[in-house]
């Protein structure tokens, strides 16, 4: 039976990544932090509409044995598989890929995501995969569904698409930016969503799912893989109703207690935070579900919070990264420090859980500069705070300029695990130290800034109010993982201290 007699059959496969290599000290806390991979639920409902039939298999939810893997794969006998991998994920891809091709040789494969989208040449080198996808993936996707079952031998008139004859490697035309409310609603009904959670300072009930409201980010910090410019796609934000309506279908149907926004900035100005908020309440959505997000601290003023508020937030989070404007300036990160400070204290007020992320290592950061950044955090009074080590990701303005002086190696297998933010917390050296620090250093600074912020008697006041029976077993998870860095931190002080001249 010829290709295009029968419907095209496609396996999405999120991959699993071993939680202690990119945790380490802290992969207890994450042990419920098992999230909806809302991409690969994109390009399944979006190549489901276009006649293909698709299954998802959650790896890293389901956590299945190759054993196991294999037998999904003999039942369904795809015809196409698909990878998505970031540069952190891609060896895990990567190896699952090598592995299924030799058991199953005759089934093609796909790979795309962010990785794949900035080394489509190296990732096709690799003699299990067939194809790439650059940047979004649901038209091309389909394209390429419809042309093997149709059974083609020439793509290069699918945009977005890299594939090889022979030893020839074919890069088509970029494809076009996606028009999010042109897509369906991802197909959570090919997901396992019972097993989806997420970490414990971020639920506020249960179950939690994760949706996006946007793609990319409309600002340009050079250090972003989202931001406007660098690899994600254009800033683009979907419908408000739109929106609201997806809600509606994890509230009903998968009987959600909370939504959580996995946009870089959601929601997106006042006038957008307004629209949202009126929406739900109209709906009365707020009377069924809580939900929390991420967004810029200049967006927060009394009236948007109180709205938020009354449609059913619950935390709010913002990426301030540095308490340092020199440093934020250098990496383009636009933000009012000032301005930030008042944001905290807004949301607090009005009763919302606040988290922020900071970043320790930027391009001519000293100690004392990484110091003045914890200092800062601790000033905001938030209820957490999480520290990442600097890293230049592949595709990024500030990945191309260090790369280019030499202060990081070009991109390869052996270092991909490097590229993880909380590298300091595990056994794995930085892939960046900035000029004049030592490795060693850097890593000892994330773990001190997780014990200076964390063991402080305030934080157990702050917390008090927003003790949940669900939420009492993730803290006392973290607070021990702290106090495990903590004794390690002062073993490895005492020993330093005791070493011979």
């Amino acid at each position: 039976m010829r290709m295009h007699d029968k419907k095209l059959k496609l396996l999405l496969i999120n991959t699993p990544i071993n939680r202690s290599d990119i945790l380490g000290k802290f992969s207890s806390i994450y042990n419920d932090m098992k999230m909806i991979p809302t991409g690969l639920a994109y390009l399944a409902s979006f190549a489901r509409k276009s006649g293909v039939e698709v299954r998802i298999l959650d790896q890293y939810a389901e956590c299945l044995a190759m054993e196991q893997v294999y037998g999904l794969i003999g039942d369904f006998s795809p015809d196409l598989i698909g990878y998505s991998a970031t540069t952190p994920n891609y060896y895990a891809a990567i190896y699952m890929a090598r592995e299924i091709r030799r058991k199953f040789p005759g089934i093609r494969t796909v790979m795309g995501g962010m990785h794949p989208s900035i080394f489509p040449a190296e990732v096709l080198s690799e003699e299990a995969v067939d194809f790439v996808i650059r940047d979004e993936g649901e038209y091309s996707l389909s394209a390429l569904c419809k042309a093997l079952s149709e059974g083609k031998d020439n793509f290069e008139h699918i945009p977005g698409l890299s594939s090889k004859t022979g030893r020839k490697l074919i890069h088509n035309k970029k494809v076009d930016n996606v028009c999010l409310d042109d897509l369906p609603f991802p197909a959570y009904d090919l997901l396992p969503m019972s097993l989806y959670s997420s970490p414990s300072y971020t639920k506020f009930a249960a179950p939690v799912y994760q949706m996006i409201a946007s793609r990319g980010c409309p600002f340009s910090c050079s250090f972003c893989i989202n931001a406007e410019l660098n690899v994600a796609a254009k800033y683009r934000k979907r419908n408000v109703s739109s929106v609201v309506s997806e809600m509606e279908i994890l509230a009903d149907k998968f009987k959600a207690k909370q939504i959580q926004f996995w946009d870089p900035i959601f929601p997106l100005g006042q006038k957008h935070a307004l629209e949202f908020c009126q929406e739900v309440i109209d709906r009365g959505l707020n009377k069924k579900v809580v939900w929390n997000s991420t967004t810029r601290p200049e967006f927060i003023t009394e009236e948007v919070t109180e709205a938020m508020v009354k449609a059913g937030c619950r935390g709010i989070g913002f990426g301030i990264e540095s308490g340092v404007p020199e440093l934020l300036k250098k990496v383009n990160k636009r933000i009012d420090l000032k301005k930030a400070q008042e944001a905290c204290r807004i949301a607090k007020k009005h009763g919302l859980v606040v988290m922020s992320g900071f970043i320790l290592g930027f391009p001519g950061e000293t100690e004392q500069m990484t110091q003045q950044t914890i200092d800062f955090a601790k000033g905001l009074d938030l209820h957490y705070a999480q520290f990442s080590l600097m890293v230049p990701y592949p595709g990024t303005p500030l990945y191309r300029e260090l790369a280019e002086n030499g202060e990081i190696p070009l991109a390869t297998e052996n270092d991909f695990v490097r590229y993880n933010q909380s590298v300091g917390l595990t056994d794995v050296e930085p892939i960046f130290v900035p000029n004049g620090r030592q490795a060693k250093e850097l890593k000892d600074m994330q773990k001190r800034a997780y014990i200076q912020f964390y063991l402080r008697p305030r934080m157990i006041l702050m917390h008090l109010p927003h003790l949940r029976l669900s939420k009492i077993i993730g803290m006392v998870r973290a607070l021990l993982a702290v106090i495990k860095l903590f004794v390690l931190d002062m073993k490895g002080r005492l020993m330093h201290a005791n070493k011979p001249d």
